[in-house]
């Protein structure tokens, strides 16, 4: 029987198939492993993209300072160049400073603060801060109820002295004092009067205070007790001698100072805040969150915070739901409620100046979409506004066709577990750099305004930003400080993030990041038919120090280890022996990988570095794999 011969060039060569992933996006927490793209990660903890949309381990963080109970809030009042830094812990307020040794000292300014989350604006050279139980403020000195300085309004002018010939308003009374004055004309027909009956009753203890206009113009101060007596149940003050005529015609010659039981408390218990005015010029103060008027706000007179009227204030929807925050939208105030009827929960508002030239916030609009539901949790991260629903981070933008506003999701990459968060409503945010950073009692969440998806899974938002997570970071309260981002947390700690610069920047208080990247589960273009894996090479970003390990996740085998690999470059002030290096190579460095996964139906990679003091970055994947026969079992 003839022998049939095979010359070599004859045999049959099964293809290889490649893939390279080197376009790399955010994470994916809400699709199914397997559709996620392979340009993002299903999971992908403590990792950021950089500067070029690498993906990267984010720096660690460092207890810079230990305070007395939860840190609520934190505040800079930038003055005569000069930046005063206050921190909120417990019931303490603390006014920071460092040292010239780069250490951090801190000075008790205030003892009697309430123990919950604080907010607070800049405004008139002072910072104006609410914690639900007092109005203050800081003026880079000292710390002080604004009941203490706020402002004495003058309520009526031309007032006759006996009230019969009525009186004109001049300014509404201001709900953070007590104290206000009367003026009054004293004509011919009233020049013998010495009863001046105040506007108000029921006069409280403090000293009552009166001036009278000479005939030189100058006001000179009269005494409660040797030149006039009070009644202060009626509201009236007996002069010992007339006042008679004024001595200037058609001006007022007595004014009257004096305090009935004052209102702050309306103003005490709000929490929230926010600066805004005609125009959308930010020069009033809101401020809501009063759990005893939940639906309402009130605003302060124009660059006066220490000055909020009796008639400043707005009744906002329905009282079953309550005011949670505030967007500024264009020359627009937004303020956002949750749970009112019919889903309309933002109230949008445009400061304008009516005929007598006094300002009124009028109701130009009502959004329907998603209630807001944290009050520490609006930013505006690329002159977007956000803010936190049940349903994710959400923003108001306009309509590319009908010009009209409505809220899109933003989130929807980290939706499936942010929305899982069981402390959502006292979460806290903030902007940093490129990124909107909400923090949850368990877990920091990034959107990267640098990254956005048009391919959006959500039908009703335009994009979607790319997202990150880190776990394991238990922020009670965030902001940014000379650039740095900072967290405070339940027990006192001020904690800052490293920039990143140094090799040492890479752990989170003395302890190693744990970091990863895996590919989403790819089935290789069949799943119909066995793979053999025969290759895989990692592209590393340089850095002096780094490397990580490679395992690999298939049908058969879960988190198999491939290898671990080193990516250093030679540098005389950092030898390691146990690593030494020649390499002063500071490009991208391929690493090979070269166990095979065998007969598998699906494949995917982990990359992880958890290495103490170490950087890690990822350039590329590349995977090479044979397609087999077909799946039998």
């Amino acid at each position: 029987m003839a022998k049939r011969i095979l010359e070599s060039d004859n045999i049959p060569q099964v293809p290889i198939h490649m893939i390279t992933l080197d376009r790399f996006k955010g994470v994916d927490l809400s699709s199914s492993i397997v559709n996620v793209d392979p340009a993002r990660s299903p999971d992908a903890p403590n990792m950021m993209p950089s500067e070029d949309g690498f993906p990267v381990k984010r720096p660690g963080w460092k207890t810079q300072m230990q305070l007395q109970g939860q840190v609520h809030g934190a505040y800079a009042l930038v003055k005569d160049g000069k930046t005063h830094q206050l921190i909120h812990a417990g019931t303490t307020m603390y006014k920071v400073s460092q040292t010239p040794e780069n250490t951090w000292n801190a000075q008790v300014i205030g003892s009697d603060m309430n123990d919950a989350p604080s907010v607070g604006v800049q405004l008139s050279g002072k910072l104006w801060i609410l914690d639900g139980k007092t109005y203050r403020c800081f003026d880079g000195e000292t710390l002080r109820p604004v009941s203490e300085i706020a402002t004495i309004p003058k309520i009526t002018i031309a007032k006759s002295p006996n009230g019969k010939n009525g009186a004109t308003s001049y300014l509404p009374v201001n709900l953070l004092t007590g104290f206000r004055t009367d003026s009054y004309a004293g004509l011919e027909a009233t020049a013998a009067e010495t009863e001046y009956y105040l506007s108000f009753n029921e006069l409280t203890a403090s000293k009552v205070t009166a001036k009278k206009l000479q005939s030189d113009g100058i006001w000179t101060d009269l005494t409660e007790g040797s030149d006039f007596s009070v009644d202060r149940k009626i509201g009236k003050v007996k002069f010992k001698t007339p006042p008679g005529k004024s001595p200037v015609d058609g001006e007022d010659n007595i004014q009257i100072t004096y305090e009935v039981a004052s209102k702050a408390e309306q103003i005490n218990k709000c929490s929230i805040c926010i600066l805004y005015g005609i125009g959308g010029a930010l020069d009033r103060i809101f401020v809501a969150g009063n759990p005893d008027e939940v639906n309402v706000d009130h605003w302060s007179a124009w660059n006066d915070p220490a000055f909020i009227g009796d008639l400043s204030y707005g009744t906002i929807g329905s009282a079953q739901s309550a005011i949670v925050g505030y967007s500024i939208l264009a020359d627009t105030l937004v303020t956002h409620k949750n749970n009112e009827e019919n889903g309309r929960n933002a109230f949008v508002r445009k400061g304008v100046s009516n005929e007598d030239g006094d300002a009124e916030f009028r109701i130009t609009n009502v959004i329907q979409g998603q209630g807001a539901i944290a009050p520490r949790c609006f930013a505006s991260l690329n002159s977007e506004p956000l803010f936190l629903t049940e349903q994710g981070i959400y923003a108001l933008t306009p309509s590319d066709i009908t010009g009209e506003r409505y809220a899109q999701e933003r989130s929807w990459f980290i939706n499936a577990q942010l929305c899982r968060e069981t402390a959502l409503r006292t979460a806290c945010a903030c902007v940093w750099g490129r990124f909107y950073i909400l923090c949850t009692d368990s877990a920091v969440y990034l959107l990267d305004g640098a990254q956005k998806s048009y391919a959006s899974k959500s039908p009703y938002a335009t994009f979607q930003y790319e997202a990150y997570y880190w776990p394991g970071i238990h922020a009670v309260s965030v902001w940014v400080q000379d650039s740095k981002l900072w967290f405070g947390t339940a027990d006192g700690r001020l904690c800052a993030f490293c920039k990143g610069t140094q090799q040492d920047d890479y752990n989170d208080d003395g302890k190693p990041i744990e970091a990863h990247w895996c590919t989403p589960l790819m089935n290789l273009g069949t799943w119909s038919n066995l793979k053999t894996v025969t290759h895989v090479w990692i592209t590393g970003k340089p850095y002096p120090r780094s490397g990580g390990e490679i395992y690999f996740i298939t049908n058969k085998d879960w988190e198999k280890f491939g290898r671990s690999y080193n990516i250093d470059i030679f540098d005389w002030n950092d030898i390691d022996f146990d690593r030494f290096t020649f390499s002063s190579w500071d490009g991208p460095q391929v690493v090979p990988l070269r166990k095979k996964a065998k007969k598998i139906q699906v494949f995917q990679l982990k990359i992880e570095n958890k290495r103490m003091n170490e950087p890690f970055g990822l350039f590329a994947v590349t995977i090479n794999y044979r397609v087999g026969g077909y799946v039998k079992k």
